[in-house]
């Protein structure tokens, strides 16, 4: 395998012909709160919360965003919020605006009780699909000659010049919606596969992106103990359960080696396989699209129960709200793997390319994330000696991420790196 495979990107749609409905929908938001009269409730008191909290880092931004709408000042109210939010391009300046603002309100306690509400959250859901409509449309092209211009950031540089474009030659980069440009296709002879990927017990990495240890792995193995949860970096207070979060194959990998690869908006959202052998189980988890955790099926292990110790909100909590598609592959030289593809936000969507059964190489194409925040995870069986590290650099823990690009060397089984 040599140069990276390429996707078609999705056709783009006409924004006139879903407007019209767009807009009755959020009319709607109306009689979803005369359906339950506490969504009212939770809504202000969702906004008294993030409103003042302004001695948590950043939050004091939020809540200048937020209080017209807790004073109900005209022209602020929910309704107008949703109805900016859905024709929102990201810009490079802020590519999650609307997205991030509602990610904070929804994770207060209130919050959680409005987004969980059923009533509210088949309204969420359909609003989602509206707004992933018109990041599909023609008419969501206006702040792609700012990405076109782009240079990224000393922490997250970024160049179209790596990219494929339908025409190089137009502001937009002949781009025909913003969705196309989300999942735009790298250039023949960018991010090329590790030299050492022939090798025994190689590991390259699956996207481009900041990998950290969520753990070294190598202590006692003890199912009582916490070593089974990871609380994932970030705002969400989210625990990366392995026993749930890897349905059936979850204990195999507790007391190894986990690390987690968050990917960056301008990254390049397609992920490749870190290891080569067979498929031999994989699932989609639907937790994350519409904020919901009820539309699981008990027979589908990729849809777990909450704990019966727990209340539907708390299981929220600990099992984490966003969608995640799970493969385990069985390897000749490091026995399972595991790679969990999580989708952040809304319209974080995954999409899988291979079959159960099938054969992957290293580096080769497995899927890619829909326009959203995105990451994966890998966790590898204990009793085996790794070491992970990026052009020389030792991968560390969440403060301190490593930035890497995908098919990239990543980490091997010892005896010791030699690239």
């Amino acid at each position: 395998m040599t140069d990276i495979s390429t996707i078609p990107l999705p056709d783009p749609i006409s924004w006139d012909e879903k407007s019209a409905m767009a807009e009755l929908h959020i009319l709607g938001l109306d009689g979803v709160f005369l359906e339950n009269q506490l969504n009212l409730l939770w809504y202000l008191e969702a906004l008294a919360e993030v409103c003042s909290e302004t001695h948590i880092a950043r939050r004091e931004e939020l809540a200048t965003f937020w209080q017209p709408y807790l004073y109900r000042e005209p022209g602020y109210t929910l309704q107008s919020f949703f109805s900016k939010w859905l024709t929102y391009t990201p810009t490079p300046e802020k590519p999650g605006l609307y997205i991030e603002y509602w990610d904070y309100l929804v994770n207060t306690e209130s919050g959680l009780k409005l987004a969980n509400d059923g009533y509210f959250r088949g309204w969420f859901r359909q609003f989602l699909n509206f707004h992933g409509y018109w990041i599909n449309s023609t008419s969501s092209t206006n702040t792609l000659s700012a990405w076109m211009q782009y240079k990224g950031t000393d922490a997250h540089p970024f160049s179209i010049e790596d990219y494929q474009r339908p025409d190089p030659h137009s502001p937009e980069g002949g781009f025909q919606s913003f969705n196309q440009f989300f999942l735009r296709n790298l250039k023949p002879g960018e991010r090329p596969l590790c030299h050492c990927a022939n090798d025994e017990g190689v590991i390259v990495s699956p996207c481009d992106g900041g990998v950290f240890f969520l753990d070294k792995g190598g202590y006692e193995v003890n199912e009582s103990q916490a070593s089974n949860r990871y609380l994932l970096p970030g705002k969400s207070g989210d625990y990366f359960n392995l026993t749930e979060a890897i349905p059936g194959y979850g204990r195999c990998f507790v007391g190894g080696p986990l690390l987690d690869i968050l990917l960056w908006f301008t990254d390049y959202h397609h992920f490749h396989a870190p290891v080569s052998g067979t498929v031999i189980d994989q699932g989609l988890y639907e937790g994350s699209y519409n904020y919901d955790f009820d539309n699981f099926n008990p027979r589908h292990p990729y849809d777990p129960l909450p704990p019966k110790s727990s209340d539907q909100v708390g299981w929220y909590q600990k099992f984490g709200k966003h969608q995640r598609y799970v493969w385990v592959i069985k390897t000749p030289d490091l026995g399972l793997v595991a790679m969990v593809a999580i989708g952040f936000w809304g319209v974080g969507s995954i999409v899988n390319a291979v079959e159960t059964g099938a054969q992957i190489e290293r580096g080769e194409y497995m899927g890619h994330f829909g326009y959203g925040g995105s990451s994966i995870v890998l966790a590898f069986e204990p009793g085996r000696e790794y070491q992970f590290q990026v052009d020389g650099q030792p991968v560390s823990g969440p403060n301190t991420p490593t930035q890497m690009k995908v098919r990239a060397c990543l980490g091997k089984a010892l005896p010791p790196l030699k690239w």
